[in-house]
């Protein structure tokens, strides 16, 4: 199908590589006012030039905002409301899957620095940008998991070990966080409802990472990445699902679901569906983020 985003607004957070950029590409392509939220000042600028060139759309442009400091997400949101009157997407994308990290690292406001990363920061950054979505409505909340959650299937919320207090290593901690995004999007798909704002999350399956990503880890490590890339789909493959989110009025109205790299709505754990746990993540979640 052929979209048309002409007037909508997305943002797209770490749309300069990857995944991300070639999601932020598409959705250049089909009009959409995109806006990628990147860490990186000098990558930031050269994927927005790069992605006007090859999309001929000018509304291309980056904002500065690091998803690990509260402070940084906070100063974005303002930001991006000053500029914005209206926000119709709004793609949680950027994540930490830093294998070189051996222990715990905790950011400035305490809290280990993949979970705040990939959920933490996602949960506070909605937070700040829910009223907009809602005054824009109908609009799209996308949250991003993995396929790797399936290799986990008792995995559950360890309150215990938030910051890695218990057990740590980057990869449980990555599965850990995206577990959590599994849950906050249920939960708040049906906080949602009536509100006109759709919540959905991807299950991102065995993508090729770019070689960039690979120069921090192990050279044995390295050699296992080089064999899954060789059985791997491209970013632009999945971000054929980022934009179907996006954009497909088939899906305007459907929330709360998990999708696959084909665009089918496929099942998590057993645990990730408990609402006892929704609640304490929720609770929890917005006492880290600095939320009353």
């Amino acid at each position: 199908m052929t979209y048309d985003l002409t007037g909508k607004t997305i943002i797209i957070t770490g749309g300069n590589s990857g995944i991300g950029k070639a999601a932020a590409l598409k959705l250049a392509l089909v009009g959409a006012t995109v806006v990628m939220a990147c860490r990186s000042a000098e990558r930031g600028a050269r994927a927005q030039e790069e992605i006007r060139q090859a999309s001929g759309n000018h509304r291309v442009e980056w904002m500065q905002v690091d998803m690990a400091s509260q402070a940084s997400i906070r100063q974005f949101a303002v930001a991006f409301q000053d500029r914005h009157a209206r926000l119709d997407g709004l793609i949680h994308n950027a994540a930490n899957f830093d294998l070189s990290m051996k222990k715990p690292v905790l950011t400035e406001d305490g809290v280990e620095t993949i979970f705040a990363t990939n959920h933490v920061g996602i949960f506070l950054l909605t937070h700040l940008l829910l009223d907009l979505l809602k005054a824009s409505a109908p609009s799209r909340i996308i949250t991003v998991a993995s396929k790797g959650l399936n290799l986990y299937p008792n995995l559950d919320i360890e309150f215990d070990n938030l910051n890695g207090e218990q057990k740590y290593s980057p990869q449980h901690a990555y599965y850990h966080s995206k577990l959590a995004q599994v849950m906050y999007t249920y939960d708040l798909a049906e906080r949602l409802q009536g509100t006109g704002v759709t919540v959905n999350c991807i299950r991102v399956t065995n993508v090729a990472l770019p070689d960039e990503r690979l120069g921090n880890i192990p050279g044995w490590l390295r050699k296992i990445y080089s064999l899954k890339r060789s059985m791997a789909i491209t970013p632009e493959a999945q971000a054929d699902t980022y934009l179907y989110l996006a954009a497909d009025p088939d899906v305007e109205h459907i929330t709360g679901k998990y999708w696959d790299e084909h665009n089918r709505q496929v099942a998590s754990s057993k645990k990730s569906y408990r609402r006892e746990t929704w609640q304490q993540l929720w609770e929890t979640t917005s006492r880290l983020a600095g939320i009353s």
